[in-house]
């Protein structure tokens, strides 16, 4: 059952945990008084799309739209491939590429060592300007989890079908060029309370007035977030 609670602020060395429970989300309803002022601000700093762009978080659509989806995505989850397939076409259309909105994609692998191969192929992808074609191909052919679908050797193959340059792929992969990048992108989610995926957080570009949408809800769900937070 899908219901929205106001946002739990737990103040811990000067950081705002976001708690997403199982079927509970987020949004910033929750007042607070002076001492978490200065928590809530170091939050809103890092969810601004200033510093996950500057993270090395890939960001699609338009940098100067006013709303920003950050979307926290394993690459081996049947959820996040049914979100990538179904839904995210339509916000794209409607939302991205209006200049509406953006998305910023954060990786959580958390369903074994092939999900942080394809995490780690996919910034590789994106090296070459092409991580999100690489993050659909990998959606639109998704297999059984643990299957070996998404094992290193198979993201080289896909490499190959997107046309990539297959020696400095190859190098970026077998070095685990990206691991701290997307280390650093599940140590993120945890500590604001992120738990399974997808899990999304929709926030004005400077990071504020977060709310949250887990799982791969239907568009209808993003749109009533969306609008209310355009002005529509």
């Amino acid at each position: 059952m899908k219901r929205k609670v106001a946002i739990t602020i737990v103040l811990s060395v000067a950081f705002v945990a976001i708690a997403i429970v199982a079927g509970i989300f987020i949004n910033n309803s929750a007042g607070g008084d002076d001492t978490s002022q200065e928590p809530q601000q170091a939050l809103d700093s890092r969810l601004s799309l200033s510093s996950l762009a500057s993270s090395g978080s890939p960001v699609r659509g338009d940098e100067s739209a006013a709303i920003t989806i950050v979307e926290f995505s394993d690459f081996q989850c049947p959820n996040c491939g049914r979100f990538a397939r179904n839904t995210a076409p339509q916000i794209v259309e409607e939302y991205i590429a209006t200049g509406k909105v953006n998305m910023v994609y954060k990786h959580f692998p958390i369903r074994g060592p092939d999900s942080m191969a394809a995490s780690l192929a996919s910034q590789c992808a994106g090296d070459q300007g092409k991580f999100w074609e690489f993050h659909y191909m990998l959606f639109n052919n998704q297999e059984a989890e643990g299957s070996g679908w998404a094992s290193a050797e198979n993201m080289k193959g896909f490499a190959s079908e997107l046309g990539l340059d297959r020696e400095k792929f190859d190098s970026c992969l077998n070095s685990e060029k990206h691991r701290s990048l997307v280390e650093s992108d599940l140590a993120f989610g945890q500590e604001i309370g992120v738990t399974g995926t997808p899990t999304f957080v929709i926030v004005n570009s400077d990071g504020s007035e977060p709310e949250g949408i887990l799982g791969a809800q239907p568009f209808s769900s993003f749109k009533a977030v969306l609008d209310t937070k355009i002005g529509l």
